[in-house]
């Protein structure tokens, strides 16, 4: 796939990705709407490679060294995806590890629980996506088990390489075998999108403009 495709994603929008992917009868890969960008960015859009992770919650210490290896380890156009298997009210994500990250030419992050550091986020301008802000280590209560490899988070599958794109309206996924008949639908889809806004601004009827243009 060439990187530019993942570039023009910024075009789109994850509803119209959704009906897409809807219309040409994939089943949805729309993670659980509580995942979002923190902080709120309405402007977000960013799509990226998957380059999944899995945590095993744990009462014992267990040392970061997977941790470690795993953002060394990240690809450019990374979109990282931590899964723990159970909520572990911890922090599955931070400001260090989004500093590794994209110094690695990741372009965001997604986790399945907390996030923590978000003034040192923030300050790196780096989006990441998830469910509640959490002070707490994942020291005692989690250790990242694996990387690189098949997660599910909420009942959604996410392999390594899957298309992972996320806006102000939650994360979604793409697989990799479909991602070029998605992009292309979606190439014709936006042009009726854009057809029917300026179409409604100027006073059209909604009816008139979906039997023409097919979106609303």
């Amino acid at each position: 796939m060439p990187p530019s495709k993942l570039d023009e994603f910024s075009r789109f929008f994850t509803p119209l990705v959704s009906d897409v992917m809807d219309r040409l009868g994939i089943p949805s890969h729309v993670l659980p709407h509580q995942i979002q960008s923190i902080p709120f960015n309405a402007a977000l859009k960013v799509a990226g490679l998957a380059f999944p992770c899995r945590v095993i919650p744990t009462p014992e210490y267990v040392e970061i060294d997977t941790l470690l290896e795993m953002v060394d380890a990240i690809p450019p156009k990374a979109f990282v995806a931590v899964a723990a298997d159970d909520d572990i009210d911890a922090a599955l994500w931070g400001g260090l590890m989004s500093a590794r990250a994209k110094s690695r030419g990741a372009v965001a992050t997604v986790v399945n629980g907390g996030i923590r550091d978000f003034e040192q986020i923030a300050k790196l301008g780096f989006p990441v996506f998830g469910v509640y802000r959490c002070i707490k280590d994942i020291r005692r209560r989690g250790y990242m088990a694996e990387y690189n490899t098949t997660i599910q988070i909420g009942g959604v599958t996410v392999r390594p390489n899957d298309i992972l794109y996320g806006d102000a309206n939650g994360v979604l996924v793409i697989p990799q075998e479909q991602f070029e008949i998605v992009y292309q639908e979606l190439v014709r889809s936006i042009e009726g999108e854009h057809k029917t806004a300026a179409g409604l601004a100027e006073g059209r009827e909604a009816r008139e403009l979906f039997s023409k243009f097919e979106t609303f």
